[in-house]
């Protein structure tokens, strides 16, 4: 599978606080929004799970 140039949106940054302070590590991905269709989102899972096998190796 190839990901494909300008797959993410930019990121917006808030000084807000969910479940991450709870553990070291914690990391906190959203899939999708309003305008994207069920295929977007497959496929930016299917690239983010790519990336993190080959940090997991």
């Amino acid at each position: 599978m190839k990901c494909i140039h300008g797959l993410f949106r930019p990121i917006i940054i808030r000084n807000s606080r969910y479940n991450q302070h709870l553990t070291n590590g914690s990391s906190i991905i959203e899939v999708g929004a309003t305008g994207n269709t069920m295929e977007q989102c497959i496929l930016s899972m299917q690239c983010l799970s790519n990336v993190l096998a080959e940090i997991c190796k």
